[in-house]
């Protein structure tokens, strides 16, 4: 456990002093300082139905696991290409992006192969298992055809 927790850059953009945000699986905090950092305190009988950010987060361990994420996206940027189309003229030239981001421990259990759900970011298939600190975590998204990612988050990628 820590007291000190890691949270996604666009979900704390905004926040003020005093108001109240909601960790998942937590509880309702109360944010007493912005600069430099969050910080806040645990409200023990806050209500999360009327919080409006509720927020995901990952403890700020020493142990944390580097993970790459490989998001893929379609190699035709045209829907359907017509008979007398030149294909050449609708390659994507964004197919892949990479993204580093904090994983926690459990994760050095994966096994090449094992598909895992990151919360807010969509399903993923372990392309690379951790094996050394040289060779860390490498994930390939699945697609799941939506255009619009499970939790709000974006990626770097259109997913059409």
């Amino acid at each position: 456990l820590s007291k000190k927790v890691l949270l996604e850059k666009g979900d704390v953009e905004g926040i003020t002093v005093g108001e109240d945000i909601v960790l998942m699986r937590w509880g309702v905090i109360k944010i007493t300082k912005v600069e430099g950092g969050l910080e806040g305190v645990v409200v023990p009988d806050g209500n999360f139905k009327t919080t409006k950010r509720k927020l995901s987060w990952i403890a700020n361990v020493p142990n944390q696991l580097p993970v790459e994420l490989y998001e893929f996206d379609n190699l035709i940027s045209k829907e359907k290409l017509d008979e007398d189309d030149n294909f050449e003229d609708f390659i994507n030239p964004n197919t892949m992006a990479t993204t580093i981001v904090v994983g926690d421990f459990g994760l050095r259990n994966l096994q090449k192969g094992d598909i895992i759900q990151l919360e807010r970011r969509g399903y993923f298939r372990v392309d690379q298992p951790h094996t050394s600190d040289d060779k860390g975590l490498v994930l390939f998204m699945i697609p799941d055809g939506k255009s619009k990612s499970m939790g709000g988050l974006t990626g770097k990628l259109a997913h059409r």
